[in-house]
């Protein structure tokens, strides 16, 4: 027998929509590499199921709310201080994607803005980067139902953004400025994320608090690092620049002894072919043929099809 989907009762169709579409953690966004404002993926592709929009008419129109405005959408940081191809990697593709179905968002969360991205130094101001500031007017502009933007503090960032200099407390207006002319924002909630065994301050608490902002904290695992061999894990960065220095220091001279390798059987394998039977046996300059670099030694023999 078959079963009708759209038969069933409505509030049943959601019900259903929301398990497939909604998840209780952030969607989480990254950037592609390629050109400015590179593509974004999820990071995570599993439990959400986007393509249930593409049924037909009827179940898109019945479920897209519940897409965009049930889920928390999370993107990735802007990288400002490089020309590199990643470095504009915002929500403006997710949004041009999306169209007309951005202005159901009503929670995004982006990284707050780092040191030096928002400081002029020849006049010595407060500055936002130009990429910063489209994200958003993207959000006021095409956003039209956001209630909450959640800023999120990064272990490495919280100090550039939140210390006593007249830079940071600038900064911190011209983004207060710039969420207030976001009509119909409610909610801005800092979020900090910490290791385990550290603690956010209350003078900082009360710096984002007196804006009317909400604190939140996020704890994460304690910090490790990771050589650049992805072979160990240290509790502390001074060991690990040690393991990975020395790991350089092997890496050249592995190269160095493969490559002494690779030229000594070239050698071997010229002074074997009969083309070079032939060749000159006196070397430039009255220097004995055995102390030459192998290098030299097979460029003596004759450069015929080597590179």
């Amino acid at each position: 027998m078959t079963m009708n989907f759209f038969a069933l009762p409505k509030e049943i169709r959601l019900q259903l929509y929301s398990e497939l579409l909604v998840l209780p953690e952030p969607i989480v966004f990254v950037a592609a590499y390629g050109p400015p404002s590179p593509p974004l993926f999820r990071s995570n592709r599993n439990g959400l199921c986007p393509a249930l929009l593409q049924v037909n008419k009827q179940a898109h129109s019945e479920a897209s709310s519940l897409l965009y405005s049930n889920n928390r959408f999370r993107f990735p940081d802007i990288f400002t201080s490089r020309s590199s191809a990643t470095d504009s990697a915002h929500i403006a593709p997710f949004l041009c994607q999306i169209g007309s179905q951005a202005s159901l968002i009503r929670y995004i969360c982006i990284t707050i803005p780092a040191f030096p991205t928002f400081y002029d130094s020849q006049q010595d101001r407060a500055m936002f980067h130009e990429a910063h500031i489209k994200n958003l007017e993207l959000i006021r502009d095409t956003c039209t139902s956001i209630t909450t933007l959640e800023l999120s503090v990064p272990p490495d960032r919280a100090n550039d953004v939140f210390d006593d200099s007249p830079i940071a407390a600038e900064t911190l207006d011209l983004l207060d400025t710039r969420l207030k002319a976001i009509p119909s924002l409610k909610e801005t909630v800092v979020n900090f994320q910490i290791y385990g065994d550290e603690d956010l301050s209350d003078d900082r608490m009360k710096k984002i608090r007196d804006r009317g902002w909400t604190v939140e904290v996020t704890k994460l695992p304690k910090k490790v690092w990771i050589s650049i061999d992805d072979q160990v894990e240290f509790d502390n960065e001074e060991d690990c620049e040690a393991y990975n220095e020395e790991w350089h220091r092997r890496e050249w001279q592995r190269e160095q002894e493969q490559e002494a390798e690779w030229w000594t059987e070239e050698y071997y394998r010229r002074r074997r072919d009969p083309y070079w039977k032939t060749i000159r046996t006196t070397i430039e300059g009255g220097c004995p043929f055995g102390v030459w670099p192998m290098q030299d030694r097979c460029r003596l023999i004759g450069d015929r099809d080597f590179v």
